[in-house]
């Protein structure tokens, strides 16, 4: 059957609007990220189909012009019912929108088309990432927090926003929803502000903002942040070394989210170098997407999943002071995010 995006809009707004409902969401990527490592894969626990992205390198463009791209992920666990395989499409010219098509796994049919144009591509991205900092900052270092690094301006920044107030206001009475905010100019920026400002959303209007800084001109850049989220589609360095603040005494956090297709990049390699760890949401991924494609990062990264044993249901205590984690985007999360879809549904 067809679920119009009404339904499913709906239905992650009531998720949103509880504690409760906020934690099935982080409860989902948790889920997804264990399910997702190369050993629940080895062992056929779970299975994630090569990602399939049309529109970017190598492939040619497309009509919606340079940017636009289709990716398709798909996968299935050995214990769930069903097979999901999602479209989502957007850049260049075009706005977001997509599909989830949802298969019974007993006799291979059809089972829902999720119309959500692209809606719970952007929700569960958000949630993941919100709750991966969470996670790997731990629950000592997220009181550290009094400023949030956002690099980007479009749709996945606002609700990066919010699943990130969810997260951490939680964590500490003294959280301030303080965001240093860069995108391509200062209007765009200008423009995100007033969008959160006069936002129907009751939690976008609390966030306070300030410009970044370049600190190639004497700026502050990103000093002043603990906690860093990148969001753009760039094949250039949007995050520098000189942007941030490390050394003793310092906590930074940077989960890089932008860089799904192949030769696509944020953060500048040699800021990469100076991490104490890299964590990523699939090693065998990571190689061809993502900050980690320079073969000199391979050895070194650890996938979150593997973090998440019984022991750490709150989060884990890191070696040293700097981390990051970069996200492609796990086939294995559409498949939560549909489950999540379908209960509420039934």
């Amino acid at each position: 059957k067809l679920i119009p995006f009404s339904a499913i809009e709906s239905i992650l707004l009531k998720l949103l609007s509880t504690p409760d409902g906020v934690e099935s969401i982080f409860a989902s990527q948790r889920r997804a990220f264990i399910q997702s490592t190369q050993k629940a894969k080895d062992d056929g626990i779970s299975s994630s189909l090569p990602i399939q992205t049309a529109g970017q390198p190598p492939q040619p463009t497309m009509k919606a012009g340079e940017g636009a791209q289709v990716c398709i992920k798909t996968g299935y666990t050995k214990n769930g019912d069903v097979m999901v395989s999602k479209v989502a499409a957007g850049g260049g010219t075009a706005s977001n929108t997509g599909a989830v098509f949802v298969y019974h796994q007993s006799n291979l049919r059809l089972k829902a088309v999720l119309c959500d144009e692209g809606l719970l591509t952007e929700v569960r991205t958000a949630a993941a990432c919100a709750y991966a900092s969470k996670f790997l900052l731990g629950e000592q270092n997220l009181k550290k927090i009094q400023k949030i690094g956002i690099v980007g301006g479009g749709v996945q920044a606002v609700w990066q926003l919010r699943l990130l107030g969810a997260a951490l206001s939680t964590t500490s009475s003294s959280f301030q929803k303080k965001v240093v905010i860069k995108t391509t100019s200062r209007e765009t920026a200008e423009a995100f502000i007033e969008r959160m400002a006069s936002s129907s959303y009751h939690p976008d209007r609390e966030w306070k903002f300030e410009h970044y800084s370049d600190s190639k001109d004497g700026g502050e850049g990103f000093r002043g942040c603990q906690l860093i989220h990148s969001l753009t589609p760039s094949r250039a360095p949007v995050v520098a070394l000189d942007d941030v603040q490390i050394g003793v005494g310092t906590v930074l956090h940077i989960t890089a989210v932008g860089a799904d297709s192949p030769g696509k990049m944020e953060l500048d390699a040699n800021l990469i170098r100076k991490a104490d760890t890299l964590i990523c949401d699939s090693i065998s991924q990571s190689k061809c997407r993502g900050e980690f494609q320079p073969s000199e990062f391979w050895e070194s990264l650890v996938e979150i999943g593997t973090l998440m044993d019984g022991n750490h249901t709150n989060g884990v205590e890191l070696e040293g002071s700097f981390s990051i984690f970069d996200s492609s985007g796990l086939p294995l999360q559409d498949v939560e995010m549909a489950n999540l879809i379908s209960e509420q549904l039934d």
